[in-house]
């Protein structure tokens, strides 16, 4: 037998003891006694008709206290998400160390012209003097046979794009 219907059998033969006590007590002719015992049975059987053993009652209590844990560990996540989030943008905040360096692969952009470059070059020539003194030249310089390349491509760019 299982546990649930062993303790509905004990339940029941309890009813039965207090109805027997009730019983004897109005025999005896204790109404008070009698009253009680009876009272004591009927809120049993009361009891029993509405609380039975039911095998999910401890699966809700269960349910819940996963679902609290889902929200914790989901907290928890979030809070960590947030502050990599806002520490990521903090440092993408900050200037940057060095400035980017251009390799002779890479194409300049389509809008760039050529006294546009020009222009460019020389601005960069002006900030950067105590860097071409150290010797570390940061600078890419092209030859004019690649500028010569640089300005087809974007005379091809140019109209291909209208």
């Amino acid at each position: 037998m299982t546990q649930s219907s062993r303790t509905l059998f004990q339940r029941i033969r309890c009813i039965k003891s207090s109805l027997d006590k009730a019983e004897q007590s109005f025999m005896d002719n204790k109404d008070i006694r009698g009253e009680l015992d009876l009272m004591l049975a009927e809120a049993e059987l009361k009891n029993l008709r509405r609380k039975k053993d039911r095998p999910w009652s401890w699966n809700r209590q269960v349910l819940a206290g996963c679902a609290a844990v889902l929200l914790v560990v989901a907290g928890f996540g979030g809070w960590c998400f947030a502050r990599n989030h806002y520490r990521a943008k903090a440092q993408a905040a900050l200037p940057p160390v060095a400035a980017p360096v251009v390799k002779p692969e890479q194409k300049m952009p389509v809008q760039a012209t050529v006294p546009e470059a020009a222009a460019i070059q020389k601005q960069q020539a002006k900030d950067t003097p105590v860097q071409e003194k150290q010797g570390t030249p940061d600078r890419v310089t092209i030859s004019k046979a690649d500028m010569h390349k640089l300005v087809q491509s974007a005379r091809v760019e140019l109209s291909n794009s209208k």
